[in-house]
């Protein structure tokens, strides 16, 4: 399995046993490697903007994309600071054998309706409107449309998604999606299913993706829609 390398966006979250504060994601950077120890940019909370130094001793999951699209993940703490010529957290590496190899078809999908624009580039089908999710995840996700639009499995499209947030604010995140599946409308004038596959898409976007599907995954168990 492979380590971040030096200059690698990695995401950190808390291991604690409060289901808030782990789905919490913070980002950083690797800025040195050597003898089991990575040196890492303060991390910033992703949902606040801020930065935060993390207490030496936090036990840390570690996360970040491989050039393979896939993510690994690993368990390790803060085991340090240091304050020049810069302020970084010194974070633990583990042995390779201990690094997990998550697929993408494996990212939490949870039924969630986000509003999304979608564009079809194509010499007939030059398509462009708005509509809204039926369940997203961080490889993909499945909308509705009009039936008047013909797309089809292995069509290759770009999506812009709305994503708000418990802070009240909205991000936004794009990606090409490939078309893996298509269900026609049951009668005239319904909407057709479509889900889809993220081909391209940036660590960044992702991320964010990620983040939305956990923190929607913890609204709906406050409301013990799911447990």
């Amino acid at each position: 399995m492979m380590l971040p390398r030096i200059g690698q966006t990695v995401r950190l979250n808390v291991i604690s046993s409060s289901e808030e504060i782990l789905a919490h994601s913070y980002k950083s950077r690797i800025t040195d490697s050597k003898e089991g120890i990575a040196s890492i940019e303060l991390p910033t909370s992703e949902s606040t903007g801020r930065t935060e130094l993390l207490e030496v001793g936090t036990p840390c999951l570690v996360w970040y994309l491989g050039e393979d699209g896939s993510r690994y993940e690993f368990q390790t703490s803060i085991v340090g600071r240091q304050s020049e010529p810069l302020p970084v957290l010194l974070l633990g590496l583990p042995e390779k054998g201990d690094i997990r190899r998550t697929q993408r078809r494996n990212y939490l999908r949870i039924d969630t309706s986000l509003d999304i624009a979608v564009k079809l580039n194509d010499p007939i089908r030059n398509y462009h409107f708005l509509t809204r999710t039926v369940d997203v995840s961080g490889g993909g996700l499945s909308f509705t449309c009009k039936d008047s639009y013909t797309i089809q499995e292995n069509d290759r499209i770009q999506v812009w998604i709305s994503l708000p947030n418990k802070a009240g604010t909205v991000q936004h995140a794009s990606a090409e999606l490939q078309v893996v599946r298509q269900k026609p409308a049951e009668e005239k004038g319904m909407q057709q299913w479509i889900s889809g596959k993220f081909i391209q898409i940036s660590e960044a976007d992702r991320a964010k993706v990620v983040r939305a599907c956990y923190e929607r995954q913890l609204e709906l168990r406050k409301k013990g829609v799911i447990e």
